[in-house]
């Protein structure tokens, strides 16, 4: 019997398809109209470990987003013969809570290609894995274009705030201001093995011309 042969598939890295968003030049603000994208998010309220390198954890809740994330790999890869890479998570920090929790939406970006009826098999096959009836509040999210100010923050991402600042100060000269709050993308992964100085944290706002 004749063996078949495997189709090598080419392996997409949306860092690098979307570039402008995800490889920024320090000691830049850029303003931008980001395209639609898509996300899988996880709501939660929690406390996030601030004491080491890499990324917040969070304390208080699983992380489980990125297992539906992997799961949506497979079908793309499996269906669409579409590959392509974990994203790097995402925090929207909404507010703070009572005992030093915060309201956020934590996030990953996939491809264009996934559909909402993959994310809900993907959740599906979550559930089957993890022997639950019930996931937390995890949705898919289909983000239209947005005009948005980003800046990349080189150091502990504890410090973020300074750079959050410095892009007011900027939107103020350039006639914009903040529409909401901020979110922060984490470009490395979640481990010690990076020193405070070495982190990198996209900073992105919203914006809107100044009336």
């Amino acid at each position: 019997m004749q063996k078949l042969e495997s189709k090598t598939l080419k392996t997409h890295d949306h860092r690098k398809v979307y570039g402008d968003i995800y490889q920024l030049k320090p000691q830049k603000t850029v303003i931008q109209l980001l395209p639609e994208l898509k996300y899988v998010s996880q709501s939660m309220v929690t406390s996030y470990d601030m004491n080491w390198d890499g990324r917040p954890e969070p304390k208080d809740d699983k992380w489980l987003a990125w297992k539906v994330v992997n799961q949506i790999k497979q079908i793309t890869k499996k269906e669409l013969e579409y590959k392509f890479k974990l994203m790097p998570p995402e925090i929207i920090w909404h507010k703070a809570a009572e005992n030093d929790k915060w309201v956020v939406d934590q996030m990953m970006l996939v491809a264009d290609c996934v559909t909402e009826e993959m994310f809900d098999r993907a959740i599906e096959h979550v559930k089957k894995n993890l022997r639950v009836k019930e996931l937390p509040s995890i949705t898919f999210r289909n983000n239209g274009p947005t005009l948005c100010a980003q800046r990349l923050h080189v150091g502990h991402y504890k410090n973020t705030k300074e750079t959050l600042q410095i892009i007011k100060e900027d939107l103020e000269v350039e006639g914009y201001q903040m529409k909401g709050v901020h979110r922060e993308i984490y470009l490395l992964p979640a481990m010690g093995c990076y020193p405070p100085e070495k982190c990198k944290t996209i900073v992105s706002v919203e914006i809107e011309k100044k009336e």
